[in-house]
């Protein structure tokens, strides 16, 4: 089955209409599309959606989802992020999914949001501003919020799970091998088990050129397999081109890792499907 529940338009920070993601998903087979804006923070950033388009965007994605309906099913959802007074839009009017995730962490030394999800200079500038350059610190921080998350505003998806590897390439700054980075991964999954939330096995890394291979890396995903946390294929696509970006290479690691289902939103109903 193909699908994706994983997209961005130009609502935030893809590219074209939430309906030129629709036609390019029925012309490559999707049984379902799902769009996840990025949701609208309380401060300023380039690629978040705008408050003022929030409605816009939910009103868009149900026109589509009675436009399509008999070729492809169709899910409004936004990806939100978490941080200390963040809105909680699970159970909004339209909507049928979250995907959470971290993108931010709070500097007391800056009083601003320095991003984590970033580029190689934001992420240096976060690292050093806010971290004296303590990578793994910051890396902790990053686990020991998403952990937090979890707990206490669970999603139904959690999003790139292992983003701080984004700008890793080469254990630049860190070894996915050290022992405190697999208790902080580890931790964050236990959480997760107990709360029941979706892993996504996401490709956008690689379409977009940040890694070469999918969030989460095959050890995690073999740790969640023995755990029986269930994954979703998502391509975490910001351009109609994208939605099954290296879809062949995420399933031979998924099946490395064991698994032989994904959950998935069809019909209406969250529901393990074979790979």
């Amino acid at each position: 089955m193909l699908a994706t529940y994983h997209t961005h338009s130009y609502f935030c920070d893809g590219a074209m209409h939430p309906e030129d993601y629709v036609r390019a998903a029925i012309e490559k087979g999707f049984n379902a599309i799902g769009f996840s804006s990025h949701a609208p923070v309380l401060f300023e950033t380039y690629w978040t959606m705008k408050p003022e388009l929030l409605n816009e965007y939910i009103e868009t994605i149900l026109r589509l989802k009675e436009k399509y309906k008999n070729q492809i099913q169709i899910y409004a959802g936004l990806e939100t992020d978490y941080y200390p007074n963040s809105p909680d839009y699970r159970g909004m009017p339209g909507l049928d999914y979250t995907i959470g995730a971290i993108h931010f962490l709070y500097s007391k030394a800056t009083g601003r949001y320095m991003a984590l999800d970033a580029t190689p200079e934001e992420f240096i500038e976060t690292l050093d501003t806010t971290f004296d350059g303590d990578v793994e610190a910051m890396v902790k921080a990053y686990y020991s919020l998403l952990t937090e998350m979890i707990r206490k505003r669970p999603p139904d998806i959690v999003g790139h799970i292992d983003v701080m590897k984004k700008n890793n390439a080469g254990d630049r700054y860190f070894s996915e091998n050290s022992q405190w980075y697999r208790d902080a991964v580890e931790t964050a999954l236990t959480e997760i088990k107990k709360q029941g939330v979706i892993v996504e096995v996401n490709t956008g890394g690689i379409s977009r050129g940040y890694t070469l291979e999918v969030y989460p890396s095959v050890w995690i995903m073999k740790i969640m397999r023995e755990m029986e946390i269930p994954i979703v294929l998502n391509s975490d696509a910001h351009n109609p081109d994208w939605i099954d970006a290296y879809y062949d290479k995420a399933l031979e690691m998924i099946k490395s890792a064991g698994y032989t289902t994904q959950r998935v939103l069809l019909d209406g109903v969250w529901q393990d499907v074979k790979l």
